[in-house]
């Protein structure tokens, strides 16, 4: 029995199993390429916005301590209250160029235009008969301020209420010496009245 020799130029085709390992290494190589150079390029890119972190209030600390300000102190309204002892301006034919006012709330006393004489400690007692609110002393030192050689000192309680006189005239008269008050023309009202002691030395005729 005889054989037929194969013909050497003729094409061996390969066998389906074959291939397919062949397309699965393939396949493989391509993907270890493709992940080396993944790694060659620097990894996979990171957004820095995400991966910085935002410090939590807690975390955060003060450069200069809180201060608390200070409360001013509450403001109280101040009435009105005139000084206890001051120069007033003098008119008149008097000739008195110089003149004390003192004053106190509620001094007492009743006003009256005619000055009394004040040269004696037992003629200043019987003046301030009736005045109160240390209103005695006020006077007392008042005499002492006026009094010089050579004249009188003499005193008149010219006005009770809330403004003080603005001025006084003093004028020399044949019953002695009459002391006006010039007072404001709108006056204010107020519940405690203000006597005012206006105290002189006139010279001696």
């Amino acid at each position: 029995m005889s054989t037929s020799p194969r013909r050497s130029g003729a094409r061996t085709r390969p066998h389906p199993a074959a291939s397919a390992v062949s397309a699965a290494v393939v396949a493989l190589a391509l993907a270890a390429g493709l992940a080396a150079c993944g790694d060659e390029d620097g990894g996979t890119a990171t957004d820095p916005a995400r991966t910085t972190s935002t410090p939590t209030p807690s975390e955060t600390t003060s450069e200069s301590p809180t201060e608390t300000p200070a409360e001013s102190p509450t403001k109280t309204p101040s009435t009105s209250m005139p000084p206890e002892s001051a120069p007033i301006r003098t008119t008149g034919s008097a000739g008195v160029s110089e003149a004390v006012m003192v004053s106190a709330t509620e001094g007492g006393g009743s006003p009256s235009t005619m000055a009394m004489a004040l040269d004696t400690e037992q003629a200043v007692a019987d003046f301030v008969v009736g005045l109160g609110a240390g209103l005695p002393e006020l006077v007392s030192a008042a005499v002492t301020d006026v009094s010089s050689p050579g004249a009188t000192p003499y005193g008149a309680v010219v006005s009770t209420g809330c403004e003080p006189p603005r001025s006084v005239a003093i004028d020399a008269g044949e019953a002695g010496f009459q002391v006006v008050p010039m007072l404001p023309k709108n006056t204010v009202q107020c519940f405690a009245p203000v006597t005012y002691v206006v105290v002189f030395a006139a010279p001696d005729a």
